[in-house]
């Protein structure tokens, strides 16, 4: 019953919204795969699907909200420049509000590995938080990476990994779900990369290869 006055007080900046796109906004339907093309990656003329894999123009992105607010990012710190394959990275940013209004923003982290040896992702969102900045006011925000978001899964099993050695048949029913060793790119924003001009990113770098499933 209260909907309309929780609009009018967002249109007449009684409140500062804060909410995010939770699923990506095509342009054009002609971008998307036919029906019955189950393929996430672009093809047969298709720009693929879903924020991780689509790479044509949107109408409105994944993760993008309005704010009567502008927020700034800044030095931005990872907690280890290398790591092991099991490790998590903490990733640390400092948000600043230098618009006229408190209010809260969306810190969104994300990943990409542009060296990998598969097809992975474009991006793939690995932590977010929102938090309240008062006008004029800066914000220290703490994230964290899981090896989750920077798996991938091996195109055969013949993949060298710690403590096993790879080779035979391949089992499809065997989850191969791997870290992978290399770099992996870290951006940090009230947004993707691609659409919030004012993200920060760094990168760090994944030192052995090691399934998932072993880590504990």
């Amino acid at each position: 019953m209260e909907g309309g006055g929780a609009v009018a007080d967002v249109l007449f900046g009684k409140v500062n919204p804060a909410g995010r796109a939770p699923v990506t906004s095509y342009l054009k339907t002609a971008d998307l795969p036919a029906m019955g093309n189950t393929n996430l990656y672009p093809n047969n003329g298709s720009h693929g699907v879903t924020y991780r894999y689509f790479n044509g123009d949107v109408q409105y992105a994944f993760g993008y909200g309005l704010s009567y607010s502008h927020f700034t990012y800044s030095d931005m710190k990872l907690s280890s420049a290398t790591i092991k394959a099991c490790e998590f990275v903490n990733v640390t940013v400092t948000v600043t509000n230098v618009g006229a209004m408190e209010g809260d923003e969306v810190v969104q982290v994300y990943v990409g590995q542009p060296h990998a040896t598969v097809p992975v992702p474009n991006i793939r969102l690995a932590d977010f938080e929102r938090v309240f900045v008062a006008k004029g006011g800066t914000a220290t925000v703490t994230l964290q990476i899981s090896p989750h978001f920077h798996a991938i899964v091996p195109s055969s099993s013949s993949l060298s990994l710690d403590g096993e050695t790879g080779g035979g048949e391949e089992d499809i029913y065997t989850d191969r779900t791997t870290v992978e060793a290399g770099e992996v790119n870290v951006y940090v924003g009230g947004g993707q990369p691609k659409f919030f001009d004012g993200h920060v990113s760094a990168s760090f770098t994944v030192s052995n290869t090691q399934m998932l499933s072993t880590c504990s």
